[in-house]
């Protein structure tokens, strides 16, 4: 990715921000001038989302973008390969109570792993130790979470899980990445959204990826996960 000026870094709108008044690129982030600001988010609020996966040619003027140009777009595959393919993720998983919902603060621990290619912009995962004991990546083992009456996968809440971004999901910026079930419920949490700019080594992610179920968040398990080195047996 290049810039007009020579010397200035390369640019790309990053995610989890509720107003983009900013472009990360790979020497730092850079401000946006009014007019810029306004022309990417008239374009989001009106759900085109192709900032999430462009690369712009930018117009640098004393450290502030004063005019931006897509010049390339990245497939949502290679995003999602980037970050999440072939590697795992752990954390914890809220239980489900007696009376059926997910509203007690009791989690148990949770393994997922991913496949290694994503499809049509999806990443599937399996919960590793929903039947079976499974190693974390600190060597202790995790208990399968079919063997107490609190495990949370009941009904469309199963071991079989992908993951998803979605641009602009409720508002201008606001990036989702979704935890999906194997029917159509999803948890979503901002945390862990990769952008462009994560794929060419800026906008790191966050430390843990919090998500809550779509609707009612006491309705399906709480998730918070992190990705993780090694693991995967006791």
């Amino acid at each position: 990715m290049a810039a007009d000026s020579p010397h200035a870094p390369a640019v790309f709108v990053p995610e989890r921000t509720p107003s983009c008044r900013r472009l990360a690129g790979r020497g730092g982030d850079l401000q946006l001038a009014a007019a810029v600001a306004k022309q990417l988010k008239a374009g989001a609020e009106n759900g085109r989302t192709a900032y999430a996966n462009t690369i712009y040619l930018a117009t640098i003027s004393k450290g502030t973008v004063t005019k931006i140009k897509p010049v390339a777009d990245i497939e949502e595959n290679a995003v999602l390969r980037a970050a999440f393919a072939g590697r795992a993720m752990e954390g914890t998983i809220g239980v489900r109570t007696r009376q059926g919902d997910y509203a007690s603060a009791a989690t148990l621990p949770v393994r997922i792993e991913f496949a290694n290619s994503p499809v049509r912009g999806e990443l599937t995962g399996k919960i590793t130790n929903a039947t079976r004991a499974v190693g974390s990546a600190n060597g202790s083992c995790f208990t399968p979470l079919n063997r107490t009456q609190a495990n949370p996968l009941v009904g469309e809440f199963t071991a079989k899980t992908a993951i998803e971004r979605v641009s602009s999901m409720h508002a201008a910026y606001d990036d989702e990445l979704l935890l999906k079930w194997s029917g159509s419920a999803s948890n979503m949490g901002h945390a862990y959204v990769p952008s462009t700019a994560t794929l060419l080594g800026g906008d790191p992610l966050g430390r843990t990826w919090e998500t809550l179920l779509h609707g009612t968040p006491s309705a399906g398990p709480p998730v918070n996960l992190h990705l993780v080195n090694g693991g995967g047996t006791c």
